[in-house]
């Protein structure tokens, strides 16, 4: 996919779709380990969206707990490659190292795992509220 192409080629697209199926699953096994509901909310056309929702009233991992349990597994799955690209070298690597804080609505904190070129998984973990 160029730069100036904005909509992923078709290999790009078969690609996001194969990792999909191997990560997926495993996936939302880390993520009930946590305490979380994890969910596929986007295409598969240029990345793996997916949703992390608290889902139990106590035992529920930080948001960032998961999000790097999620990563090592992601890893684990895909020949070590699973790395956070923006944390590196960015100019406020805190921010992106603890979701973005503020940058999506609702308190959703984000993270890119990116998978070694190409598709990549872009995680958004719902924080849980206080124990009722």
């Amino acid at each position: 996919m160029s730069s100036k192409d904005q909509q992923p080629d078709e290999a790009w697209r078969i690609r996001c779709c194969e990792l999909a199926d191997r990560l997926v699953a495993p996936l939302r096994a880390t993520a009930r380990e946590h305490g979380y509901a994890l969910a596929v909310h986007g295409s598969l056309a240029r990345d793996i969206d997916l949703i992390a929702v608290p889902w139990r009233w106590s035992g529920v991992s930080p948001p960032r707990v998961l999000a790097e349990a999620i990563q090592a597994r992601a890893a684990e799955l895909n020949d070590g490659m699973a790395y956070e690209k923006d944390h590196e070298g960015a100019a406020n690597p805190d921010y992106f190292f603890n979701g973005c804080p503020g940058a999506k609505p609702q308190g959703r904190l984000v993270w890119a795992f990116h998978l070694g070129g190409g598709p990549y998984i872009d995680l958004a973990v719902m924080p849980a509220n206080e124990d009722p």
